[in-house]
């Protein structure tokens, strides 16, 4: 009987290093869509090819911070601020 390689995908979280496990022994994927899907619905937070377990501390938020576009600036040049200044507060 020959032995035949294959190619399966694990989940762990980038923040805690936290391995994907959906209580049902579905830690092993055969492709990155079945890992993202299953991350998706198991509630992981999936940013591009970065992936969040349900932890909610400092270090997650950062990870999620990253990813998050600029703050809109809202007052246009040379429009006065609220206060009456002429830089934005």
């Amino acid at each position: 009987m020959p032995l035949t390689p294959v190619t399966v995908h694990a989940l762990t979280c980038d923040a805690c290093n936290t391995v994907f496990d959906d209580e049902e022994g579905g830690t092993l994927f055969a492709t990155p869509a079945d890992a993202n899907t299953a991350a998706r619905a198991s509630g992981w937070t999936v940013l591009g090819d970065e992936y969040l377990c349900h932890i909610r501390d400092e270090t997650h938020q950062a990870l999620i911070d990253e990813h998050l576009p600029p703050e809109p600036v809202m007052q246009a040049p040379g429009q006065l601020a609220l206060d009456g200044s002429e830089e934005p507060a």
